[in-house]
């Protein structure tokens, strides 16, 4: 009888251990690369679609959620007032665990307002920014403010409408910011400002970590070039043009090795290898530009929603070599849509709402198939986290679908 009991413990601490690593603590993931650990079987779905466990109403906005020891955390301004709440809620249930308000316009400016930054959980703290530019840090378990700082009237940098976009990006010590020219470092204990680099130009996209000579570098897609920036104290290393027309860089940098992708639905894309401390351009083309939605990278490839150049076209995903930028193939029926990657499979969620499933190829789109899963706009990216996968929309529905069977213990 003991001896079972001890079995059933271990396996129920097993169990525990293996939903936490499904967890989605940080924007676009566990590794920040918008793919999932997990794996998801469209054919095991109901005839309508993944099974709806539950559906919450979190105000209006665009900020995606994050998950984390059966919490959920995100942001909305209910009733289209000034009033931003961060919600903590069972992610099981959709059950109410504890939230915090603070005054923040909603400012629906070109689009429906509310918040545009996701949170992100690190270790016992959440760290969230408050729309315009207050930044703040939480126990996650009960949502007690550790500290909380409005560093726009400090730093007096450039602010749009549209305040700090990109989600905080956790590193080491550091919180680093899309603020200021080339971006701003505060102290995660503290809150202290560490370093700023300058007071003008806006950018909407969350910097990337590289290595340059065994150092942390950031790549910032500032609003018209590309900075390489030491994380440490905020040293320039090199920048590179890139950017036009309204300088809208959404989109995040991503890094694959010495060298790093880039791309703005203003500019297209472009390759900049930084091997040997100075930048060089592989390719540049307009054939994919990305803009509310993170293209992913794998295994040399970039998959991408472009929204460059589609007067003709429409908007489409693309499958782009890496290396070269040569797209492998087009597929329309997304709009500004976004996506994840979850093993061989794809899961999009359309600007309406459809959720694609399809087959993870660079050699062709293959299609397994599409349910209408929630209304309104959708440009937040959705999530997957131990087999539940939750969409957003702008109006601030929530909803939570069964996307992979549950594990029995």
């Amino acid at each position: 009888m003991l001896r079972r009991c001890w079995v059933r413990l271990f396996l129920l601490g097993t169990a525990i251990a293996t939903l936490s690593a499904s967890d989605w603590p940080k924007w676009r993931g566990p590794s920040g690369n918008g793919i999932s650990t997990e794996s998801v079987d469209p054919a095991g779905w109901d005839k309508e679609g993944p099974r709806r466990l539950w559906k919450a109403k979190v105000g209006v906005g665009y900020a995606s959620a994050v998950v984390s020891q059966g919490r959920l955390f995100t942001l909305g301004n209910l009733d289209k007032g000034d009033v931003v709440t961060l919600w903590c809620l069972d992610a099981e249930t959709g059950n109410p665990v504890w939230k915090q308000t603070w005054p923040s316009e909603l400012k629906p400016v070109m689009y429906d307002g509310g918040p545009n930054s996701t949170p992100v959980v690190d270790g016992e703290n959440l760290y969230a920014v408050i729309k315009p530019a207050r930044v703040v840090c939480l126990k996650a378990a009960t949502g007690k403010i550790v500290w909380e700082k409005d560093i726009q009237p400090e730093l007096k940098a450039d602010i749009s409408d549209w305040g700090i976009v990109g989600a905080p990006l956790v590193i080491d010590s550091f919180v680093v910011l899309n603020y200021g020219s080339n971006g701003t470092v505060l102290d995660k204990t503290t809150g202290e400002i560490r370093w700023t680099t300058g007071v003008r130009g806006n950018s909407y996209n969350v910097p990337a970590l590289a290595q340059i000579g065994g150092q942390p570098t950031l790549m910032v897609l500032a609003t018209n070039a590309l900075v390489a920036v030491d994380l440490k104290d905020g040293k320039e290393h090199w920048r590179t043009p890139f950017g036009s027309g309204y300088f809208c860089h959404a989109a995040d940098p991503l890094v694959r090795g010495e060298t790093v992708f880039i791309s703005s639905a203003d500019a297209g894309s472009q390759l900049v290898r930084f091997s040997g401390g100075t930048p060089s351009i592989v390719w540049t083309n307009r054939a994919l530009g990305t803009f509310t939605s993170t293209a992913i990278e794998r295994d040399g490839f970039v998959y991408g929603i472009n929204l460059c150049d589609t007067k003709n076209s429409g908007a489409e995903l693309k499958c782009v070599e890496w290396d070269t930028g040569k797209v492998r193939w087009a597929q329309k029926g997304f709009g500004q849509g976004s996506f994840l990657n979850a093993g061989d499979k794809l899961l999009l969620l359309s600007d309406k709402g459809e959720l694609t499933a399809a087959r993870f190829s660079p050699e062709k789109f293959e299609l397994i198939r599409r349910d209408q899963v929630i209304g309104g706009t959708c440009w937040t990216p959705p999530i997957l986290a131990n087999g539940r996968l939750y969409v957003r929309n702008s109006a601030g529905d929530l909803v939570c679908l069964e996307v992979a069977p549950s594990r029995s213990i």
